[in-house]
């Protein structure tokens, strides 16, 4: 995994062992650390244990900030353990494509430019 943000214990010179972010709040889902899910790699036998935990962390109603996969993971960090390549090294051992980050762009996004609806479009299915 590739991590933005990167918060945990240093294990190697370019590892990074991800533990949750105590300064957070927990109803936050300690939002605000090891930002990214570029790459990863499973040990297949405990996929199913990982996916489970991560399904009851991302679908919790008063936990929105928990949608975010790459923030779930990390909030649980404390019960699945995974290791992290800080994005801050240079040469570093991943390299993001050109695509883009959706998050990046919506973060920069006012919400007076969120166009909305007139009426008249609203209501147009209704004859």
């Amino acid at each position: 995994l590739k991590s933005r943000c990167p918060f945990g214990e240093c294990v190697t010179p370019h590892l990074t062992r991800v533990q949750p972010d105590g300064n957070e709040p927990e109803e936050r889902c300690r939002h605000g650390v090891n930002y990214g899910f570029y790459a990863m790699l499973y040990k297949s036998s405990e996929l199913g244990e990982v996916r489970q935990k991560l399904r009851e962390t991302v679908w919790q109603e008063d936990r929105p900030r928990c949608l975010d996969i790459d923030v779930a993971l990390a909030s649980i960090s404390d019960e699945v353990a995974y290791y992290a390549v800080p994005a801050v090294q240079q040469p570093g051992f991943l390299h993001e494509g050109q695509q883009g980050s959706a998050r990046y762009t919506n973060n920069f996004v006012k919400i007076s430019d969120i166009a909305t609806p007139s009426h008249h479009e609203t209501n147009s299915s209704l004859g």
